[in-house]
């Protein structure tokens, strides 16, 4: 095959960098933007305020087939269910492909915010938090024409972490109230989604609470709530998470756009989540976290075929494709002064809005995709795609309202990258070569 002979076609010139500091000049490549307004309109890469999208050929990245251990005591073939049952975990070539889905645009928006010090009052606080949201929905207006579909804020965002943490209990809020309230009306407000981390107390008479996330749906109503199941163990006292208590199922919620799960901070750590959410078929997994990783994420979307959304506290906030790449991500700059004393201002160029298609292909390289611009010459703006020269593959996706990127594939005789795998899995069985 001409993928081994002639490595120059393999590797390209040089690597494309996708992120850069907010003010700093971006290098001129070009940029196949998805839209949602009609699918067809193609703009250049641009950051808005402190977001930072990447600027070369709406090009990306890859899948990989590599398998992560389960908790101790687990069948490597199995997981377990939200309760109690037991079913085999997907294989990677077995999980369904989107692409034969006609294009479904998500806009989503995150947030770099830290939370530490005393605790300003829940009034404040949430005027805090829906000013955040206010402002993601203004940038989503301003790049794309419409409104976001989900808000996504970092860990224990409503509590926070005060000087003196003692016992979770303490410094937990009810749902009901003004949590509840403030957030049915702002998600009324902008008609989206938003997850809204806190310690929840679940009630005063059973002394319980959990670090948990309250998604809110488009009309106001609690979509559903997760809970987080891994939680910090303290290495001396040995105790949960500041006496917290840990959740015991890993939802998926069905969403307009999409199914959506929720992990949180150290559940990132622990294959349980990610593999009950991939056997649930999350197609976005968003991640409040105080823990800015950018390392670990990458396998969770690639086995996951998930895009992940983190919303931290410091360094960065990330988003993840299914090619495990980092298409955006907004950074810590010196002139935000130190997290840990900037817990209760509202600072800017902290918020990322992106916008992808959850109806998309990973295509690998071969000498007649010419690295995706054999479809940009066939189907011009109504194809859109970020490749990879550093993984020899890339992330395609259809803009036509009418067409799918499977029929586009088709048409041009190109296979998607989990149908190569899966032909050569078959050889492999035929001549008696392990295949994992």
């Amino acid at each position: 095959m001409d993928f081994f002979r002639n490595p120059r076609v393999r590797l390209g010139l040089r690597e494309q960098p996708n992120i850069w500091e907010a003010g700093e000049d971006k290098p001129e490549m070009r940029t196949k933007r998805l839209t949602r307004r009609g699918f067809l309109a193609t703009t250049a890469g641009a950051s808005f305020g402190g977001i930072v999208s990447p600027a070369f050929p709406v090009k990306v990245a890859a899948k990989n087939n590599a398998g992560s251990r389960l908790p101790l005591g687990h069948d490597p073939r199995t997981l377990a269910d939200s309760g109690a049952s037991h079913g085999r975990v997907p294989d990677y070539q077995d999980r369904k492909s989107t692409s034969d889905r006609l294009p479904r645009k998500v806009t989503v928006g995150t947030v770099m915010q830290p939370f530490w010090g005393k605790h300003p009052g829940l009034e404040k606080r949430l005027h805090l938090l829906t000013d955040i949201v206010d402002r993601l929905q203004v940038q989503s207006q301003e790049r794309y024409g419409r409104g976001l579909d989900l808000a996504v804020l970092p860990e224990m965002a409503v509590t926070g972490e005060g000087e003196s943490v003692g016992n979770a209990m303490e410094w937990s809020f009810p749902l009901e109230g003004p949590v509840k309230d403030t957030f049915v009306r702002k998600a009324l407000e902008h008609h989206c989604h938003i997850v809204v981390p806190l310690y929840l107390l679940e009630g005063k008479n059973t002394k319980s609470c959990s670090n948990a996330a309250v998604l809110f749906g488009r009309k106001g109503e609690v979509a559903g709530i997760y809970r987080k199941v891994h939680l910090v163990v303290d290495s001396q006292t040995d105790a949960l998470e500041h006496g917290a208590t840990p959740g015991k199922e890993v939802p998926v919620f069905s969403c307009d756009f999409g199914k959506l799960g929720i992990q949180i901070c150290y559940d990132m750590d622990f294959d349980y989540g990610w593999r009950e959410l991939a056997r649930q078929g999350a197609e976005i997994v968003a991640w409040p976290t105080q823990s800015p990783q950018t390392t670990r994420p990458v396998p969770r979307a690639i086995e996951g075929s998930t895009y992940i959304i983190s919303s931290t506290w410091r360094h960065n906030a990330s988003i993840f494709e299914p090619t495990g790449k980092i298409i955006s991500q907004v950074r810590w700059q010196q002139i935000m002064g130190d997290p840990s004393s900037a817990g209760n201002l509202l600072l800017d160029n902290n918020t990322l809005v992106q916008e992808f298609d959850l109806s998309y292909a990973i295509v690998p390289w071969s000498a007649t995709l010419k690295n995706g611009e054999l479809l940009t010459r066939t189907f011009g703006d109504k194809v859109g795609y970020r490749y990879y020269e550093d993984e020899d593959r890339g992330l395609f996706w259809s803009n036509d309202p009418q067409m799918t990127i499977r029929q586009m594939l088709r048409t041009l005789n190109l296979e998607e990258e989990r149908e190569e795998l899966q032909q050569a899995r078959e050889r492999y069985s035929k001549a008696g070569v392990p295949d994992s």
